[in-house]
């Protein structure tokens, strides 16, 4: 008699509940039916149905029914199934049913939830999370109830309950709604990736990768098995979960499921095919990341779990991974040394591995990096102290990461590109003051790291981002030792990286101009910038240079009296005089002359050999007769030793020109001159061709280290020139000097038939002005 006094919808509501008190309970088929057809055809009922069974639920819940909850959870999820474009009129009612389910201590009744959340998610676009606050309240407090009935495993030891929370965080994760442009996106994968990276962390290196392959298996036995299935009718109600998977023969732990299921869910998260997937991919990438700050002790697994990250991330939007851990790294504060050193290990662990990163803005990855680097060598230079060594490891650590830019080549430029926009920077070093700290270490005074400016404020965003990547671009000098020394030592890993690995794009080789205004390095008294600058320069000739011959066509390139080995010759010309020289520095002379031969041919004969030349009249004029050179304030005379390196240094070089010419005539009496010398026991041993590794020192320690071309052997400060002013030994060399000049060496390259214009052949001997290049290069 009562329910004849009730509106329609609640008689059709309760005709769907089976009598008794069973705890399992489905609703009647046809009385389903019927309810989804009357509301199907009367949207305005919607809201009706969905406030009545929100009072149903309440009371069931209240009496125990457990039955009747079973049923209103289907009734439900046929509703949305049904009605998925009106989903809207009633998500607030679902959500307050599920959340009234949740709240109770039934692990039964949360595993039920299960088939309707995921419906809902299928289905909810999102749309009222950008419209209504209220409804955002509600499904923000859903999604934070469901992580947290995960914790009840704690006091129950049932990992059941751990498997509700992920399969919600796999249903929240594979919805539209996750990736809404209004910032929800980030508070909802925040609320749910902390219990899925948890669930899938591992003190054991393999895991990750046995999850991934375990879980790619499950899901293609699934996709099979949906195949063959059948297709259920409208009516058919399926109390468990659609996607879910029967175990196999194996039977995996309880453990390893939840594992699994982990795996997928964060998985869901990067494989973002609709519009919004950027912000998705963003914020599940930047959680992912924080996490892996909070849990570094397991390097293996924080780098296995980023590769992954990318391969699940469709192609075209994978560079938003490297761009979230961009990000992440500038809202981190400069103090936070172990914490960059962690993220600036995934970045160089992402950027040299085989995935490709589409759409990469190169120079802006540059950009954020190099400027890492100078923000912690501005707090290296306010003295703050360096913990464990930490900031030295992180420095390297992002000089590594610059490099590993270069293994993948995304245009043809790119490593031209990288190369110059780091050499474009440098400057000679200025006048520093120091002091020293309480440890006793020097350190610049800050008014020499002008250059290097605060880091902008740690606030974790793109705006942020983008802030640190024109803070890069700002940086236009560099003038702080430490700094050169990094710079230098990057521009030498970006050229081995790029000549290490494959690339399927072809690439130009970093020209020549890239070097423009570095040759002050050749003669820069620090001696590790020194040697950073050989080293780098030397890597470069033996791995970029020679590769076209064309590209080195005299033909093609203007004048000798211009350009950089004009300026480099320049260079090395006042490094041959410097009465400071050591043998090492000879030794450095000699091979970056040699190398400059061998690698361009005619073209670097072109600027070498009218110095090398003019050394050899400079030498005789002014150091031995005691002449003058116009507008150049010369010594009276140099050590005798000098003398004795630099007639090496000149012969040896001359007869690499006449081998790479042709020219076996004048070889031939270039080689009998060495001999003779070598026989007066008036030539430089350790001046060869080809040339000897390199010894240089730094006059510091006493160690021998080993980098790349250079082996670099460090002696003490205590050592001094020995002044051999012994007139024999200085007459021997100008005696020397008649012998192999420059009408020598015109006469023979005259005499001999050569595949060059007479002009070139004129110019190669020309007289060299060292002013006329000062101007030119001015």
């Amino acid at each position: 008699m009562r329910n004849k006094f009730r509106p329609k919808h609640q008689r059709l509501i309760l005709q769907c509940y089976p009598g008794g008190r069973s705890q399992e309970k489905h609703p009647n088929t046809s009385e389903l039916s019927y309810l989804l057809y009357y509301v199907s055809t009367r949207r305005t009922k919607l809201q009706k149905v969905g406030r009545f069974l929100e009072r149903k639920v309440r009371s069931d819940m209240w009496r125990g029914r457990a039955g009747n909850v079973q049923v209103t959870l289907d009734i439900s999820k046929a509703l949305i199934d049904r009605c998925p474009s009106d989903l809207n009129v009633f998500a607030d009612f679902i959500i307050s049913i599920l959340m009234t389910v949740l709240n109770s201590n039934d692990l039964a009744l949360c595993q039920y939830t299960d088939a309707t959340f995921m419906a809902f998610c299928e289905h909810h676009d999102g749309g009222l999370l950008a419209d209504d606050q209220e409804f955002v309240r509600k499904f923000v407090e859903l999604l934070k109830l469901y992580m947290k009935v995960g914790e009840r495993t704690k006091s129950t030891n049932d990992l059941g309950w751990v498997l509700v929370s992920l399969k919600a965080a796999k249903s929240i994760a594979a919805s539209e709604a996750i990736s809404t442009s209004n910032g929800q996106s980030r508070v909802q994968i925040d609320i749910i990736a902390p219990v899925i990276l948890q669930q899938m962390y591992s003190d054991t290196e393999d895991d990750l990768l046995n999850l991934d392959a375990r879980a790619t298996a499950l899901e293609s036995s699934s996709n099979e098995a949906t195949t063959r299935t059948p297709r259920t009718s409208t009516g058919t109600i399926r109390p468990h979960h659609a996607d879910e998977v029967e175990d196999d023969s194996e039977c995996d732990s309880p453990q390893h499921e939840a594992s699994v299921l982990a795996l997928q869910a964060l998985r869901k998260l990067f494989d973002a095919v609709h519009d919004n997937g950027v912000s998705q991919i963003r914020y599940a990438s930047i959680a992912v990341v924080h996490f892996i700050i909070d849990h570094p002790k397991n390097e293996t697994w924080a780098t296995n779990m980023i590769d992954l990250m990318a391969r699940w991330t469709p192609v075209q939007l994978r560079f938003v991974i490297m761009r979230s851990l961009l990000e992440v790294t500038a809202s981190l504060a400069i103090n936070e040394t172990s914490k960059h050193l962690v993220v600036t290990r995934l970045i160089s662990s992402l950027l040299s591995s085989s995935v490709n990163l589409v759409g990469l803005s190169v120079l802006d990855v540059l950009h954020v990096l190099f400027f890492q680097i100078l923000s912690h060598l501005h707090q290296q230079a306010k003295g703050v102290k360096d913990e464990d060594g930490a900031r030295k490891i992180l420095l390297d650590k992002l000089a590594l990461a610059i490099a590993d830019l270069a293994t993948h080549t995304y245009y043809s430029d790119q490593i031209s590109d990288m190369v110059t926009e780091i050499l474009a920077r440098l400057r000679p070093i200025t006048n520093e003051e120091h002091h020293e700290d309480a440890n006793g270490n020097g350190t610049a005074t800050l008014r020499t790291m002008r250059e290097i400016s605060e880091p902008p404020s740690t606030v974790g965003s793109y705006t942020n981002l983008d802030k640190y990547i024109r803070k890069g671009e700002s940086q236009k000098y560099i003038s702080h030792k430490p700094a050169l020394v990094i710079g230098l030592k990057v521009v030498k890993e970006i050229l081995t990286v790029a000549n290490t690995v494959e690339s399927g794009v072809t690439r130009n080789i970093v020209p020549l101009q890239a070097w423009n205004q570095t040759e002050w390095a050749i003669t820069e008294k620090d001696a590790d910038v020194h040697i950073a600058y050989v080293d780098a320069l030397l890597t470069y000739f033996d791995l970029e240079i020679g590769k076209d011959p064309e590209v080195f066509d005299v033909k093609k390139h203007s004048s000798s009296w211009s350009g950089f080995l004009a300026r480099l010759h320049l260079a090395l010309y006042d490094y041959c005089l410097e009465l400071s020289n050591k043998q090492e520095d000879f030794e450095i002379i000699n091979v970056l002359l040699l190398t400059v031969v061998d690698r361009l041919g005619l073209y670097g004969i072109l600027r070498g050999l009218p110095m090398v030349l003019q050394l050899q009249d400079t030498i005789h004029n002014v150091f031995l007769d005691g002449h003058t050179t116009g507008g150049r304030q010369e010594k009276s005379k140099l050590p005798a030793r000098n003398l004795i390196s630099l007639d090496s240094i000149i012969l040896t070089y001359i007869s690499a020109v006449a081998k790479k010419l042709g020219i076996p005539d004048l070889e031939g009496v270039v080689e009998a001159e060495i001999a003779k010398r070598k026989a007066a026991t008036e030539w430089d041993e350790s001046i060869t061709n080809p040339p000897k590794p390199l010894s240089v020192s730094s006059r510091k320690t006493k160690t021998v280290v080993t980098k790349g071309n250079l082996h670099l052997a460090e002696s003490s400060d205590n050592s001094e020139d020995e002044e051999e002013t012994s007139s024999t030994a200085v007459v021997g060399s100008k005696a020397a000097h008649a012998h192999v000049d420059r009408s020598v060496v015109k006469t023979y390259l005259q005499a001999t038939p050569l595949k060059m214009p007479d002009e070139i052949k004129v110019e190669l001997t020309a007289e060299w002005q060292r002013e006329l290049i000062i101007r030119q290069g001015m």
